[in-house]
């Protein structure tokens, strides 16, 4: 099992690589196959590749599993008279003392929710330029504010927290057209020029890492398992270091995790989604964003990256929830534009 260092501590990426003794052991012909992607998949018994048909679809949140999230992300992330009763439309759940993983439903009162718009993460940070984590993190919202409209924005300097949001679904917002993927059009508070630091000093009651109760809970509601096959067997509950949850009859959001037995999973490290689709150009949300191919059916978890022409399975996005060390390079929080690249030929 490949062990690398991670922001903190040693970070497990099993569940992204595989075994490397397995790797290193891969010489004969059918497990090259296997690696090339000609044999896995496929019903040993028909010959036949499920994966060329359509994975299947999943299912929209209900109103209990609304409400069950919502109890989950159970975080008071802003501050001040925002959050009072709740605040609208967010539920939010710290993941480390600088970031936290969020949900953004269709009304003012996440309890009353009939859909889940955006998912997201948020990260702590200063109105600036310099502060501004990355294009993906279009609204900069102030920890602390009198209402949730004046927390929008701010002046150069003020302390608050950079979000990015992922649609979830095809609808019509305020801002456009909007698909699923990273939408680059929420709300922008474009940042001007700031002279002081540009690092946010600031602390929130209860932020902070998830704990052991917190990772339980999420695996309980995140039990959906759109990966099917022998790589659906390996992991727990469901697969290597991910837990998965149906949001639409095409977008699952998941959570992947810095062990491959979540039992053992310590940190949280990536929040995305997947959406269904073919391994084409035409069915790739974003080339940039969705760097990674799975099918839906495969022997091992290793044998469903990538894809040829014609199988099917889902374009995953994977959004860094920390700062990591990954066998590809250094990861920041944001957009893991290198994450497992399964190019198209």
């Amino acid at each position: 099992m490949l062990q690398v260092l991670g922001a903190s501590g040693a970070l497990a990426v099993a569940g992204c690589l595989g075994d490397e003794d397995e790797t290193a052991g891969a010489t004969d012909e059918s497990d090259n196959d296997d690696a090339n992607g000609d044999e896995t998949g496929t019903d040993e018994m028909s010959g036949e590749d499920p994966n060329l048909e359509p994975a299947p679809t999943g299912d929209s949140l209900t109103n209990e599993e609304i409400v069950a999230l919502v109890d989950a992300f159970d975080d008071t992330v802003f501050q001040g008279e925002q959050s009072d009763p709740f605040t609208p439309s967010h539920v939010t759940k710290w993941v480390s003392d600088d970031t936290f993983i969020f949900l953004h439903f269709d009304e003012p009162n996440p309890e009353e929710a009939n859909n889940l718009l955006w998912m997201g993460v948020g990260v702590k940070g200063v109105f600036s330029e310099e502060g501004q984590p990355g294009s993906e993190f279009t609204h900069f919202h102030q920890a602390e504010s009198d209402s949730w409209d004046g927390g929008h924005g701010g002046e150069p300097g003020d302390e608050g927290y950079w979000l990015t949001h992922i649609a979830v679904d095809e609808f019509e917002s305020p801002f456009g057209q909007t698909e699923p993927g990273v939408d680059y059009d929420f709300m922008p508070t474009p940042p001007q020029a700031f002279d002081g630091d540009s690092t946010a000093d600031f602390e929130v009651e209860g932020q902070g890492g998830l704990d052991d109760d917190d990772i339980e809970t999420l695996i309980d509601l995140f039990d959906d398992e759109p990966f099917e096959g022998g790589q659906a067997e390996d992991g727990y509950p469901n697969v290597p270091s991910h837990i998965a949850k149906w949001v639409t009859e095409d977008v699952f959001v998941f959570l992947h995790f810095d062990e491959p037995d979540l039992r053992e999973a310590n940190d949280l490290i990536y929040y995305g989604i997947g959406v269904r689709g073919d391994f084409s150009a035409e069915s790739q949300p974003h080339e940039d964003d969705f760097t990674h191919f799975h099918k839906w059916s495969a022997e091992s978890w290793e044998g469903g990256h990538g894809g040829q022409d014609g199988q099917h399975g889902y374009w995953l996005v994977h959004h860094a929830v920390r700062p990591l060390e990954m066998p590809w390079g250094d990861v920041d929080v944001g957009i893991d534009r290198s994450f497992m690249p399964t190019p198209l030929e």
